[in-house]
């Protein structure tokens, strides 16, 4: 199983309700998603900086489904349609072992 992990900082002038509510047009358009999980940062972060103010969590059965979830149409027009409403972000793949 593969983790894909990205997280994000909004920028000014756009909302986390927002990036989320695109977000979730994603999990019911490409079936290869196999688990979905957003969610949006609570709390104060203390001494630990500045947060991200969200993160997406999804799994696919492999790299090459990872891959066409990332090279699918759908996917890039939402990813278009979000770049604008990032101050910042970052990701992580990472294969899960023993799942």
């Amino acid at each position: 199983m593969i983790r894909h992990v990205f997280s994000w900082q909004v920028a000014e002038g756009h909302s986390n309700e927002e990036i989320i509510e695109i977000l979730n047009t994603l999990p019911g358009a490409l079936p290869v998603i196999k688990y979905w999980e957003v969610g949006s940062h609570q709390g104060d972060p203390g001494d630990n900086g500045d947060p991200f103010d969200g993160v997406l969590i999804t799994d696919f059965e492999s790299w090459d489904d990872l891959e066409a979830y990332s090279n699918d149409p759908f996917h890039l027009d939402v990813v278009e349609r979000l770049m604008p409403r990032f101050k910042a972000r970052a990701v992580v793949d990472f294969e899960r072992k023993g799942a």
